[in-house]
């Protein structure tokens, strides 16, 4: 019996070896998409914004391939990183999806390919593989919708069950009609989520204090708030919960930076002993665009934290301060931060070990006081063209350079 048993296991194991080497690669099936432009963010506000005469109604939607390619990449990228290409091809929607996976023998992508069709009866998966795997149609049919009535998927699929009433391939769109009631039930989902971090409350007790304290004849430094935070996770917390409580830290300094903004959807639930401004370079936006990106990175919209930094940078350039590459810097280097604090396991428990060192800012932002900013529209355009031209990207360049020398951000 002994010796039956340790057979099974090892072919199981060979099994799970074999599957594997089939299923994960070296490189990406699709091609790695370039982040969202500003036309990119403008369009998806335009396609996730209901407004208050609609919230009762049936609206409709035609998602060209350009939109399905924004709209699917920034929805898993709420559970995982990828890279996501989409085509709408006459009768069927063709998906090439590629999932970042940790570090392993067997490689860093889980490619997965599949259509859908048009039938009589509703919307037919076809040809399903993942990696070099094939998974017949029938079982690929069955299989899928199994997979979504399950914890973390389900709650997310009810809603979408509940809520879109149809949904239909066209040569040259995937039209979606749903109730515009939808958007408040997604809005509860993400105020849910933020309430699953059980330590969240102590953290923002803990910068109470911290603030309470503090000599208001000195800056509160960035820095102040986040380095004692650390250091209370890396010490009393466990480092199987290293992701989750770096996102509680997160969440808590941006409930603090951002008071108001974030009132509606974080779980603040406490009235400060002192409201200080905190400061980065002896300035307050920097601090401001670090934390929100890194907000963004971190809890629900990491593939466009980077991206609406630039596009509040460009609205600052048409009709506020101007643009700022400081600020982008920090939008960047808070981006960075934010992916980093939930990458891995243990990533995240390094990040905490090292913050809880840290005294000074300068290591988690680099200084880039030197950059230009506070340019109108038209000082952009004549220096530097578009976003993405030469001398735009080589800016960007040089602040991920700065970025990437930082040791915290080192990845060799």
């Amino acid at each position: 019996m002994l010796k039956r048993l340790l057979y099974s296991l090892l072919g199981l194991a060979l099994s799970i070896t074999i599957l594997l080497c089939f299923a994960l690669d070296d490189s990406p099936s699709p091609q790695i998409q370039q982040s969202l432009n500003r036309d990119d963010i403008q369009r998806a506000k335009q396609l996730l914004n209901v407004s208050a005469d609609e919230r009762d109604s049936v609206k409709t939607v035609n998602l060209n391939q350009k939109d399905l390619n924004i709209a699917v990449s920034y929805l898993l990228n709420h559970f995982v990183e990828n890279t996501t290409q989409i085509q709408l091809l006459n009768d069927r929607l063709q998906a090439q999806i590629a999932i970042f996976v940790p570090e392993n023998p067997w490689g860093r992508y889980l490619d997965i390919n599949f259509s859908l069709r048009q039938a009589d009866r509703g919307i037919r998966i076809k040809s399903f593989k993942i990696g070099e795997i094939s998974i017949p149609d029938p079982a690929a049919n069955v299989l899928i919708p199994a997979i979504v009535e399950y914890p973390p998927l389900k709650k997310y699929w009810l809603v979408a069950s509940q809520y879109v009433q149809n949904v239909r391939i066209t040569p040259n769109a995937l039209e979606i009609s749903y109730l515009g009631s939808v958007v408040e039930s997604a809005k509860q989902l993400a105020i849910q989520k933020h309430r699953e971090y059980p330590n969240l409350h102590r953290y923002q007790q803990q910068i109470n204090t911290i603030v309470s304290q503090h000599d208001p004849a000195w800056r509160l430094s960035l820095i102040d708030l986040l380095q004692p935070l650390f250091d209370f996770a890396y010490r009393n917390t466990e480092a199987a919960d290293a992701i989750r409580e770096n996102r509680a830290i997160i969440i808590a300094v941006g409930s603090y930076i951002y008071k108001s903004e974030l009132r509606r959807f974080l779980p603040i639930g406490l009235v400060y002993s002192k409201e200080l401004p905190v400061y980065a370079y002896k300035r307050v936006d920097i601090p401001q665009h670090f934390i929100a990106s890194a907000l963004l990175a971190a809890v629900d919209a990491k593939l466009l934290g980077e991206q609406l930094g630039v596009d509040k940078e460009l609205g600052d350039a048409e009709k506020g301060s101007g643009f700022s590459f400081i600020d982008l810097s920090a939008d960047r280097a808070g981006t960075k931060f934010g992916t980093l604090a939930i990458s891995t396991t243990e990533r995240a428990r390094e990040l905490q070990k090292v913050l809880s060192q840290i005294k000074d800012y300068s290591a988690i932002i680099p200084d880039v006081q030197d950059l230009p900013e506070h340019m109108d529209a038209q000082t952009f355009k004549n220096r530097y063209q578009t976003v993405g031209s030469p001398k735009y990207a080589a800016t960007v360049a040089e602040i991920d350079r700065r970025i990437s020398d930082l040791p915290l951000y080192r990845t060799d």
